[in-house]
């Protein structure tokens, strides 16, 4: 089923999906993908019905789905790849967190449409101009304060271009190849 919230435009699909247990049988579990445009490079992923204690959610990149139908991806905490589910197009996604890991199938058909609404809302060359990149890397650690609270970058440096790799010569928390 497919939901909108009038006020954030945000949206949502649920699914069933299979948690896949060793050695046990796979148990059906509610899986509700949304997306909120507010953030448009995440995905949350709400799973219920897993533990006892209530819902559990995960957020992670919408292009990790959406690479993942064709091809394995993912390095760290969450992984996809396809898979055939029963003569079906499926996703295997790999949930690592402290707890432990998950493994759950989820059919390919419906993830895509969750993907295709969410391309139609943002699409995937219009998600880094949305972003606050200043804002984003206020925090980050090494980096001093810029003017009003924002990110201070090497000379020559301007938001929203690939930065030449003479930019920052000689600035010592520039590596010397650049992060390009």
């Amino acid at each position: 089923m497919l939901g909108r919230s009038v006020r954030r435009r945000s949206l949502g699909r649920g699914m069933t999906a299979r948690l896949m247990r060793e050695g046990r049988p796979p148990r059906a579990v509610r899986a509700v993908f949304g997306y909120d445009p507010a953030d448009p490079i995440a995905v949350t992923l709400t799973l219920g019905g897993v533990i006892g204690t209530g819902p559990v959610v995960w957020r992670f990149a919408r292009r990790l789905l959406a690479d993942g139908a064709r091809r394995p991806v993912g390095l760290g905490d969450v992984r996809v790849r396809p898979i055939v589910l029963r003569g079906q197009p499926a996703l295997a996604l790999c949930l690592c967190g402290t707890s432990g890991t998950a493994e759950l199938e989820l059919p390919a058909r419906e993830v895509a449409a969750f993907l295709w609404r969410t391309y139609a809302m943002v699409s995937a060359d219009a998600e880094a101009a949305t972003i606050d990149w200043a804002g984003e890397f206020r925090f980050m650690p090494g980096r001093p304060a810029g003017p009003e609270g924002g990110v201070a970058w090497p000379s020559g440096w301007g938001v929203g271009r690939r930065p030449s790799r003479t930019d920052g010569a000689g600035d010592p928390r520039v590596p010397a190849e650049g992060p390009w």
